[in-house]
């Protein structure tokens, strides 16, 4: 694996992109130490060493409803280039709203792109199918998250991540208005009413202060970025009062005003309905720099930095970045007091860039990110011609697209393209490729709109795309990791292929172990082939292995070997095996702007009359009461439904825990970690049925259901209800033919003569004779058996066709149409797609998106 320390790059000049802006000091060449080109030029090799990746997934639709499927093409960028990224092997979370990893695909990355599609169908595991077979995931807030391995080993806020509203299922197929969204009660924050004090302060306003350059410093001005938010962390209107000052929120309810800090200060924020409350300033330091730059075009930049008395003289150095990418590079002698600094940006590229000062010693002076525009830079566009779009139902529709760059030229490329019902259920996100890759990723936390900052290039829009910049501005791109200040190691290597890696740690302490032999097997499910691998581990005590492609999953047999003073190998046993896929990034909570649903453009929801109005709102709030689906009632109905039960995939919550290098606990602790009580009690009776456990007798001591280790469990039901004792003869029949072959006569008087007692039922479902672990098995941390995936099975959309025309009676209310991830472009930049109408949809929305091999995204989005 790859480290970086301290680089000393002498060539550093010789970039011609790394030029230096003239300022209007006058500065002595022969002073400049080459400690600030050190760390300026350890940035571009950081860079040209760990290349960080971007990934951004395009969805056929904004929202979905239960029993559907999650279209998507995914990017995957070079982050400072905007070209296909190295990795070739990108992931997929998606992620159920209590935060669990319901599934995760691995897609294989071709010319920086994939694609693939998740079915909200819950599959769960064989023993959960057998009962329900496979049924809808519940209404509620998922996540959908994409990153690439390389992408760990740097800040995990920059992995790719999307909330998708799923809606209840329809009640009639095709009035999706009368769908809600239903979340679980701490996915959701509580509504409480508004606090004021006696003085009328508002305490559901919130003001937060982000001085440009990072500090308020005594005696010197200092330019103050704002944003207002209420309890929701939605933004609000108004403007602050500073002394006798006004100053409004121009934009999302942020602004910015310039103050001499002395003392503690005070401001108070009015909104635009009138109330307002004060806020105190953050502090102010004694020494320092403060900086104030604007743009004065798109091609020239104004600093003003000033320092205070104390830090006279200084040899400062100016590293601006892109990306991550070293673009601009500037030094000043004999800093003086009172600087202005008029700097030439036209080389810089499009997007987030960050300007930092910084001292002989690498330490940061100011710093801030911006936004650097570029009135030259147009994108390709897609052209849509709708001659043959006819909008009737079940009719034959015809698109034709044509691609061509900035001057008018055809581009031969491939983008993907939807076209779906105009109705959105979504939350008015607007994030699309190109917001992404040049404004969004670099910038920390959720923004309302990106899409509109970009629109267009005026007054306006650059004002507000400047206190964007302040108040969320984060670098991505770590100073003390790319200058050398802190050594980096790199943990996580780019893959341009399958690979299965990990790391041999000891067994007491945990520390790397190095010259340890591991050698592996993998076995495809489709027994075509077999390979075998050999890696002794480094000082990191890392292995490694590249696996030819294959689908689907694999059986993988590992084992630890270290040479022994005579030379011979033995096998290891007091080491642990700790695998990187266990390495995965923490859920994180949602924001209200990610599950406000209020914004979306749906159609009016019908008038309903006293019998038809369900007085459901848009959300339903659990915390608030409990919402039951809507059910027709053909029968009697039994106590207890068969499919109210929880199905827990014990195997691979094992795996998962083994990867970690630690041992597989029993169904005791398996439970108590799933938060499961076990104890019976006046009100709870538990009634535990193993699957074969006769099986489990013959291999090891066996006490109780509880002890039984989890390698040997492939499943484990909860049911949610109480169920009658008399019912295990058909939820539990081995269990009663393994007591009525035993003789077991107390035990089968007691189901016959209770079977109206309620139990709590746990089904805990063995493994396969082959598969039962023995002992030595579950003791040894130095030997693993277990599967790991291949590259998911592509799956291709399909529409219904109607050449003939609707049988009658046919219904189609599909609200995605057409959905194509691959629509490829001639040499004439044309393109031909066919499609059928479903049975209701009479308006489109159509939007493409694409980005061409010298990294430039394009966009199209038109309703019709």
């Amino acid at each position: 694996m790859k480290r970086f320390a301290l680089l000393l790059v002498l060539v550093f000049l010789s970039n011609p992109a790394l030029r230096a802006a003239k300022p209007e000091v006058e500065y002595d060449s022969e002073k400049s130490t080459h400690e600030l080109m050190r760390f300026s030029g350890n940035i571009h090799m950081f860079n040209t060493i760990f290349p960080q990746e971007k990934v951004f997934l395009e969805f056929d639709n904004t929202a979905y409803f239960q029993g559907e499927t999650i279209w998507f093409k995914a990017f995957v960028r070079h982050a400072s280039t905007l070209k296909q990224a190295p990795s070739k092997v990108l992931y997929v979370d998606f992620i159920g709203p209590n935060g669990l990893v319901i599934s995760q695909q691995k897609l294989k990355v071709i010319g920086g792109q994939a694609d693939g599609a998740i079915p909200l169908l819950d599959a769960a595991t064989a023993q959960a199918r057998q009962y329900r077979g496979v049924t809808n995931y519940p209404s509620g807030f998922y996540e959908i998250r994409a990153y690439t391995q390389n992408m760990l080993d740097f800040n995990r806020d920059a992995i790719f991540t999307r909330v998708i509203p799923v809606y209840t299922k329809p009640k009639h197929e095709g009035e999706y208005e009368k769908s809600q969204v239903v979340p679980l009660k701490d996915q959701i924050q509580t509504i409480m009413g508004v606090r004021q004090d006696a003085q009328g302060e508002d305490r559901n306003i919130n003001l937060a202060f982000y001085p440009e350059g990072g500090d308020l410093i005594e005696g010197l001005p200092c330019n103050v970025a704002f944003k207002a938010t209420d309890k929701n962390g939605l933004p609000i209107g108004g403007y602050v009062i500073s002394d006798s000052d006004t100053i409004p929120a121009l934009h999302d309810g942020m602004g910015s005003f310039t103050i001499i800090p002395a003392g503690s200060r005070t401001v108070r924020f009015v909104t635009d309905e009138g109330k307002s409350r004060r806020f105190s300033l953050p502090g102010s330091v004694k020494s320092g720099y403060s900086m104030i730059a604007s743009a004065t075009s798109d091609t020239l930049y104004t600093v003003s930095l000033r320092h205070t008395a104390d830090l006279s003289r200084q040899h400062i150095g100016m590293a601006v970045t892109c990306r991550g990418d070293l673009v601009d590079f500037l030094e000043i002698n004999d800093c003086p007091a009172d600087t202005v600094l008029n700097i030439d940006c036209s080389g810089w590229p499009l997007g987030v860039c960050r300007m930092t000062f910084y001292n002989d010693r690498g330490r940061i002076l100011a710093s801030r990110s911006l936004f650097h525009n570029n009135s030259n830079f147009r994108s390709p566009t897609i052209t849509l011609f709708t001659d043959s779009l006819s909008r009737v139902p079940f009719s034959k529709e015809v698109l034709s697209l044509q691609l061509t760059d900035k001057d008018g030229n055809p581009i031969r490329n491939r983008f993907c393209l939807s076209v779906r019902d105009a109705d959105d259920y979504g939350t008015g996100l607007s994030d699309n490729l190109m917001t992404n890759l040049l404004l969004s990723s670099d910038l920390k936390g959720y923004i309302h709109d990106p899409a509109w900052y970009l629109e267009q290039n005026d007054d306006e829009h650059r004002t507000a795309l400047n206190l964007l910049t302040l108040v969320q501005g984060w670098e991505r791109y770590e100073w003390k990791t790319m200058t050398g200040l802190e050594y980096f190691s790199e943990k996580h290597r780019i893959e341009d292929s399958l690979t299965m890696n990990g790391w041999v740690l000891s067994y007491a302490k945990r520390e790397p172990v190095s010259d340890i032999s591991v050698v592996a097997s993998v076995m495809p499910d489709d027994r075509k082939r077999f390979e075998s691998f050999e890696y002794v581990t480094d000082t990191t005590g890392y292995f490694g292995f590249d696996l030819s492609d294959f689908y689907g999953k694999a059986k993988m047999d590992i084992n630890l070997l270290a040479k022994k003073r005579n030379g011979k190998m033995k096998y290891q046993t007091k080491t642990r095996i700790r695998f990187e896929r266990s390495d995965k990034p923490e859920s994180k909570p949602y924001l209200m702007e990610e599950i406000d649903l209020t914004r979306n453009k749906r159609r009016a929801v019908e008038k309903k009359t006293e019998d038809t109005d369900d007085g459901l709102p848009l959300v339903i709030r659990e915390d608030l009461g409990i919402v039951l689906d809507d059910v027709d009632i053909e029968e009697e109905r039994r106590f207890v439904d068969y499919d109210t039960f929880t199905s827990l995939d014990a195997e691979k919550d094992t795996e998962m825990e083994m990867d970690m290098g630690e041992y597989s606990t029993d169904v005791r602790g398996y439970m108590l970690e799933k938060g499961v009580i076990l104890e019976d009690s006046a009100v709870i009776q538990l009634h535990f049925y193993v699957h074969n456990q006769q099986k489990l007798l013959t291999l090891k001591p066996f006490d109780n259901p509880t002890s039984i280790d989890m390698m040997d469990v492939k499943s484990i039901l909860i049911y949610d209800d109480p169920v009658k004792f008399g019912d295990l003869t058909e939820l539990a029949p081995l269990e009663v033919k393994y007591h009525r072959d035993r003789g077991d006569m107390e035990w089968l008087l007691d189901l016959w003569t209770n079977p109206d007692r309620r139990i709590y039922l746990i089904d805990i479902q063995i493994k396969n004779d082959s598969e039962l672990s023995t002992y030595r098995d579950i003791r040894n941390l130095s030997h693993r058996t277990t599967t790991i995936d291949g590259f998911s099975v592509p799956v291709q959309y399909y529409a219904p066709q109607y050449p003939e025309g609707p049988v009658p009676g046919d219904i189609d209310v599909r609200r995605t149409v057409y959905w194509n991830p691959n629509v490829i472009t001639d040499n004439e930049g044309r393109a031909r797609v066919e499609f059928y109408n479903n049975s209701y949809s009479q308006r489109y929305t159509i939007s493409g998106t694409g980005i061409t091999a010298s990294g430039i995204p394009y966009i199209l989005r038109e309703d019709w």
